[in-house]
């Protein structure tokens, strides 16, 4: 389980920030739903949590991380991470990440 608490609509934002990974480079990977399903377990996502995640919009949610602190910030950037690295960062994986850093304000200078 994650040190990092985040609120049930942080937690639904979380999910749609991590389908719009897996979804990025449009193939689906066993690994990406395996480390998927990691997170919402060490999250504490349950299925309503996860339901309402799936149906939340991806701009939304990127305004939702925007007003999380930076430690947090840098933490949901970790995860989408963790989804690319799963089965290997695609292009199109890394030019969302950086799409996302941008919107909600990260700077690549943080170390994230």
């Amino acid at each position: 389980m994650s040190n990092v608490n985040f609120t049930d609509i942080e937690k639904q934002a979380i999910v749609s920030l991590i389908i719009e990974m897996v979804n990025a480079d449009r193939v689906i990977t066993m690994e990406e739903l395996i480390a998927s399903n990691n997170i919402n377990v060490e999250l504490g996502i349950n299925d309503e949590v996860f339901q309402a995640g799936l149906a939340l919009n991806a701009d939304y949610a990127i305004e939702v991380v925007k007003k999380m602190d930076t430690d947090r910030k840098c933490f949901v950037a970790r995860l989408l991470v963790r989804i690319m690295d799963a089965d290997g960062a695609s292009e199109s994986e890394h030019d969302l990440l950086e799409y996302i850093g941008q919107r909600i304000g990260l700077d690549k200078e943080l170390g994230c």
